[in-house]
């Protein structure tokens, strides 16, 4: 199956935590990497970048993060809201295994005390920058908000995928292997952008390494893309 990756809670109170920024680093202060290369709805948000599925400046992201409890250390997946993931080393050579040299990780001084010179770890902000066009336009029962076939300037569909909750019977993704290919992560173009996404291949072995925070979802697939609107490209960036 596809898998989306979610957080869920190692502990029964959650630690206290606080990502210390400045006036140059914080998350309103983000930059993408190659902003020429950034579509039309990347571009348009102001804040949170770091999870619209392209590079961000690595010179504009926080790098600190207080985590002061030592009875609890931060999980594989500490904080973050899928948008930002703030991840360990151990998910960071995990993603390396699957695809070398294609996503970043921004390091992370991870400290006990705001005022100490030495971390007591690096963890990573995770930049997936795979952004796909992934739903099989068939077999998804998700209401297109748009013009499926039609695209804009900058290469993009015109619409989106959406949720409608009166719709019956329930809507549902149905995730396209064709469309898929060989990526292993990835945010959707057109569906809940702010999640990663990953094959069944990469959710196994995430679960047999036991890596901890991570809360997986998982979705139905389709082995052949039905390309009777429009052909699957694969690839939108």
């Amino acid at each position: 199956m596809v898998y989306s990756l979610g957080k869920k809670s190692v502990y029964e109170f959650t630690p206290r935590s606080e990502i210390l920024g400045n006036e140059q680093r914080g998350w309103d202060q983000l930059q993408y990497l190659e902003p020429d290369k950034v579509d039309r709805r990347a571009a348009a948000r102001d804040q949170f970048v770091i999870g619209y599925g392209y590079a961000v400046n690595p010179d504009s992201a926080p790098e600190k993060v207080l985590w002061p409890d030592k009875r609890k250390p931060p999980p594989d997946y500490a904080l973050g809201n899928n948008e930002i993931m703030l991840v360990s080393p151990r998910f960071r050579n995990l993603v390396e295994r699957f695809e070398p040299d294609v996503h970043q990780f921004l390091p992370v001084r991870m400290l006990r005390h705001e005022n100490d010179v030495e971390p007591f770890d690096t963890f990573y902000w995770f930049v997936c920058c795979n952004l796909l066009d992934t739903l099989d336009p068939e077999l998804t029962t998700l209401t297109w908000r748009g013009s499926y076939d039609e695209r804009m300037e900058d290469g993009l569909r015109r619409g989106f995928w959406s949720f409608d909750s009166a719709a019956e019977p329930e809507q549902k993704p149905v995730f396209s292997l064709n469309a898929i290919g060989d990526h292993h992560l990835w945010r959707d173009a057109y569906h809940v952008r702010n999640f990663v996404h990953c094959s069944d291949a990469f959710g196994e072995a995430l679960l047999a390494a036991e890596l901890t925070g991570f809360g997986l979802r998982h979705y139905e697939q389709v082995g052949n893309a039905s390309l009777t609107r429009s052909e699957t490209e694969g690839g939108v960036a």
